[in-house]
This record gives structure tokens, C-alpha cells and sequence, in this order.
């Protein structure tokens, strides 16, 4: 990157390890993180108890490490915010300066915001991810009930978000969606916050009016979509998609008006690299006026790219090939083209309420 400034962390903190946590599961493994274990990979799960997890030495020195400067297990090449703060200078994202750390508004007994990865059940099979259909099997289902009453039992009292999922999709998976058609006050009496992450395929208005009680509560949405054009979405990137289901259900989505903010994700690699533009395009074309009841301003929508990461699904030999942000990539110069022109989007955006990020900065 031309002209990279000297950016000094200790002046800047990441709020994630203070409020939130994520579980995931690698086999029998049980894994609880502070943040996306790509982005900060160190496992709090040393116990049943959640709660013992959370306040745990390891949990303890990542966020001394974020007060510190050392941001103690986070990975810059990878996390979009961090990676944008180094690159640039800019707090962007969960990222703020140190002098707005407050010890009352950061320093808890429990999270405040949790998000649950750990069941991957998916109507979808996604190259990136997995290598085959993860259907709802009794012996997933019971395993993330689990979970699932674990959180209930620890963290209810003091929960305001509630995240799901990552690892598959909640309107797919069995027990996430009983889970979220039973979320309400009694049991979380300071829920503020449901956000779905989702690949879009089952948001539908039948599915969501299920879930008529989180209504009032779903004002964060992400859509995982990695693909500007049918082809490359059925047949590349999302196998057993179907892209009109997704392009009715995103129109459908745009008008449900107490949703404040929506993501888009999007995986960064060979095949999809060259739909980037069109992508940002796409998404604001079907979702340019929305608007906000309330404040009466568009409603953020935001637009994540990110590289592809070596992931266990995907074979060591074929990882190199998808890697166009590496120089020696053949393709790395249509791509450098690509990223100047989604940044010089970005800045353009950035006035109007709607965030483009990436973690490919070092390559401007």
C-alpha cells in the first residue's frame, strides 16, 4: 500500500472481547471465542460453565492486550477492521479509540452480545465451506439444544444480542429456529437485539412470520452471497442455490422496515473476483430506498469483502489457484484493478450511511 501510515495501536481498542462471544465446534472440540476465530483464534472453552469462560486468565489477557496496544491473538492480514485500521490510520467497525474505553460500559461478569456457529446445519454447499450437505441429524439437533439452554441457563439475564449462526443457517437448522420462535422477554428480559446471519434461501415471508415474537427485536441482518450473477452463484459459489428464490427473498427483506442495518458478505476469490462492482451494484439497486421510519435516512447497508481463507474444506492444492490478491496469482492485476475501483466505491459511500469494507488493503 503506498504511503502506509505508522499507526500507533495502543492509541486504539476493539470492543469485541469486552461484550461479545462466539461458539463454535470442530468435531467433538467445543469452542467459544471473543471474536470470529479467524479474526482472534484463541479457545475460551475450558468449561460447562459459561460464565467461567468468559471471566477465564486467557479471556482476561486479550482484552488487557487491547488496552495494551498488542491486540493479544487477533490476526490483521484477515480481520476487516483491524486490517483497515493499519492500513489506513481509520477506526472502522468494532474498532474505537482508546479514550472512549469506559470500565462501566465495557467491563462485565457475562456478554452482552453472543452469536452461535457451532450448529452447521445448511440447506446449502458451499465450496468455500463445506464439502458436502450437512442436514438436521437427531445427534446436531440435540447437541445444539444443548448449547442452546446452556446460554439460557449463564447468559440470559444480561443478554442483549443474540446472534445466529455462522457455522450453518437458522431458518434451516432445526433447533436455532425453534430457538428464535421462542426468544422473548421472560426468559432474556434485556434482549434489544436479534441478528440473523443467513445465506437468504429460506427468508421467506412464511418462514418469518413464524417468527412473529423477534420481530420488533431483528434490526441486524447478514446475508452471505459471494456472487453478482446466477451462474457463478448456482454453479460456483453456493451449490443447490437458487438465485431467483435469493432475489425475491432480498426484495421481500427490503421492505421490512424495522431492520436498521443489513451486511453483505462476500468471499473474495477466482471465480467471483470480477462481480465485485456488479455486486455493490446489485444490493443497491434492490435496496437504495429503504429508509429508516424513525430517523428518516437510509438505512445502512454494508458490504463486506473478504479473501477466501484456507478453510478445511478447502483441498491445500486448489487454496493457491483462488488466491487472486497474491501477486504471483496470473490474475492479480485484473484483480489489483478490481480493489482500486471497490475502494474509490467505498469512499464515494461512505457519506451516504452504506460501508463497503474489506481486508484487502495491503494490496492498494
Amino acid at each position: 500500500m503506498k504511503n502506509k501510515p505508522k499507526v500507533d495501536l495502543k492509541k486504539f481498542f476493539c470492543t469485541q472481547p469486552f461484550l461479545y462471544t462466539e461458539f463454535h465446534r470442530s468435531g467433538p472440540k467445543r469452542e467459544q471465542y471473543v471474536c470470529c476465530p479467524d479474526w482472534n483464534d484463541i479457545n475460551l472453552y475450558d468449561s460447562d460453565n459459561l460464565l467461567d469462560n468468559w471471566n477465564s486468565n486467557k479471556a482476561k489477557q486479550i482484552r488487557k492486550g487491547q488496552l495494551s496496544g498488542n491486540f493479544v491473538g487477533c490476526k490483521p492480514e484477515v480481520c476487516p477492521a483491524l486490517n483497515t485500521l493499519v492500513n489506513t490510520g481509520k477506526p472502522v467497525l468494532s474498532i474505537r479509540p482508546i479514550e472512549d474505553y469506559n470500565p462501566e460500559e465495557y467491563d462485565h461478569p457475562s456478554p452482552k452480545r453472543i452469536k452461535v456457529c457451532s450448529d452447521d446445519a445448511c440447506n446449502l454447499k458451499c465450496p468455500t465451506c463445506r464439502t458436502e450437505l450437512k442436514p438436521n441429524t437427531k445427534f446436531r439437533t440435540a447437541r445444539t439444544r444443548g448449547l442452546l439452554d446452556s446460554i439460557e441457563k449463564y447468559y440470559a439475564p444480561t443478554l442483549e444480542e443474540v446472534f445466529t449462526s455462522g457455522g450453518g443457517d437458522p431458518f434451516y437448522s432445526t433447533p436455532m429456529r425453534e430457538f428464535l420462535e421462542k426468544i422473548d422477554k421472560v426468559k432474556f428480559p434485556k434482549i434489544k437485539n436479534i441478528m440473523l446471519h443467513t445465506n437468504g434461501i429460506l427468508f421467506t415471508p412464511k418462514i418469518w412470520e413464524r417468527m412473529k415474537n423477534i420481530h420488533p427485536y431483528v434490526k441486524y441482518v447478514e446475508i452471505s452471497v459471494d456472487a453478482a450473477t446466477k451462474d457463478t452463484y448456482e454453479n460456483k459459489v453456493r451449490l443447490n442455490g437458487k438465485w431467483d428464490v435469493l432475489m425475491d427473498n432480498l426484495k421481500f427483506i427490503s421492505t421490512l422496515d424495522q431492520i436498521e442495518c443489513i451486511q453483505f458478505d462476500y468471499v473474495v476469490q477466482k471465480v467471483n473476483y470480477n462481480e465485485m462492482i456488479p455486486f455493490i451494484d446489485l444490493i443497491y439497486n434492490i435496496f437504495g430506498t429503504k429508509k429508516d421510519p424513525e430517523v428518516g435516512r437510509y438505512a445502512d447497508i454494508n458490504i463486506n469483502f473478504q479473501k477466501v481463507w484456507p478453510w478445511p474444506s478447502i483441498r491445500k492444492e486448489d487454496y493457491e489457484g483462488m488466491c487472486v490478491w497474491k501477486k504471483e496469482h496470473p490474475d492479480y492485476e485484473s484483480f489489483f484493478e478490481v480493489i482500486q475501483q471497490v475502494e474509490n466505491y467505498a469512499k464515494k459511500m461512505r457519506d451516504k450511511g452504506r460501508g463497503i469494507y474489506h481486508n484487502l488493503h495491503d494490496q492498494l
